[in-house]
C-alpha cells in the first residue's frame, strides 16, 4: 500500500476487496491500518465506514491514517473483538480479510444477530477456505461473486455471501476447496494454482512413498486424495 498527495494506491489484494463492496454502508472488522476503510470512504456513495479491529496498536495508526485524510467524519473507529461492538442493521456490508478461515468462521460465529439480520459478507480468508465456504452454506448464505489473484508472489481468494431464502445445492468437497465460481468461470488464476499444487504434489507423493512410516503413510494416502481432487478440476479448464 501506498500513500500519495491526492490518493491511496492499493495493493492488489486490498483493491480486490473494495471493488466487491457497492453497499453505503461497512464494517471494516480487523481493520489493521483501515487503508481499505479510507479508499471506501472516498466514494461518493457511501454513507458511513466504521473500522474496527482488536488490537490497539494498529487501531491508533488507522486512526492517524484516517484524519491524515481528513475523513474522521466518515470512518468511525471502534476497538472490537470482531463484532463485539457493532450492533445489528448498524451496516450493510461487514469485510473480514487477512485471517485464517477457522479464525473467520468463529468471527461469524459469534456474530449470529448480525447474519440474522441479512448483514452481506465480504470474506478473504488466509486458510481453510473449504472452512469458510462451508460455514457459509450452513447459515443459508450464497457466494455471489469470488476473484482470485497473485499480489507479490502469493495467491489471494476473496469472496462475497448473502443471505438467501432460495434453498442452496450443497456444494462438493472440489468446489468447498477452490470455489464453484471460480471453478464454473475456469477462473485462470486459479488454473495456475492448481496447476502448481498438482506439481508440488506429485513430487512429494513420490519422494514419500519410499518412507516406511505410519506418518509418512497417511500422508501419501492424503496426498493422493488432493492429487485425484485437483486433477478432477483441471479436467474441467
Amino acid at each position: 500500500m501506498k500513500k500519495t498527495a491526492n490518493s491511496i494506491v492499493l495493493s492488489k489484494r486490498m483493491q480486490a476487496i473494495v471493488d466487491l463492496v457497492d453497499e453505503s454502508s461497512i464494517a471494516d472488522i480487523g481493520c489493521d491500518h483501515a487503508f481499505v476503510s479510507i479508499e471506501l470512504a472516498k466514494r461518493d456513495t457511501t454513507k458511513k465506514v466504521i473500522a474496527m479491529d482488536v488490537r490497539k496498536g494498529p487501531l491508533a495508526i488507522a486512526t492517524s491514517n484516517i484524519r491524515s485524510y481528513g475523513l474522521a467524519d466518515v470512518i468511525e473507529i471502534r476497538l472490537s473483538d470482531g463484532f463485539s461492538k457493532l450492533v445489528a442493521g448498524e451496516v450493510d456490508c461487514a469485510i473480514l480479510a487477512g485471517m485464517g478461515g477457522l479464525l473467520m468462521v468463529r468471527i461469524l460465529e459469534q456474530a449470529v444477530d448480525h447474519l440474522r439480520n441479512g448483514i452481506h459478507l465480504i470474506l478473504q480468508p488466509q486458510s481453510e477456505f473449504d472452512s469458510v465456504r462451508a460455514y457459509l452454506f450452513s447459515v443459508g448464505y450464497r457466494i455471489i461473486r469470488e476473484e482470485m489473484l497473485i499480489d507479490e508472489g502469493k495467491y489471494y481468494t476473496v469472496l462475497k455471501a448473502v443471505p438467501t431464502d432460495t434453498p442452496l445445492q450443497e456444494l462438493s468437497q472440489t468446489e468447498l476447496l477452490y470455489g464453484p465460481l471460480l471453478l464454473a468461470d475456469r477462473h485462470p488464476i486459479l488454473k495456475q494454482y492448481l496447476e502448481e499444487q498438482l506439481i508440488k504434489n506429485q513430487a512429494l507423493y513420490e519422494k514419500l512413498s519410499h518412507i516406511n512410516t505410519d506418518k509418512a503413510s497417511v500422508r501419501v494416502a492424503d496426498l493422493k486424495t488432493e492429487i485425484a481432487q485437483i486433477t478432477e478440476c483441471l479436467s474441467g479448464f
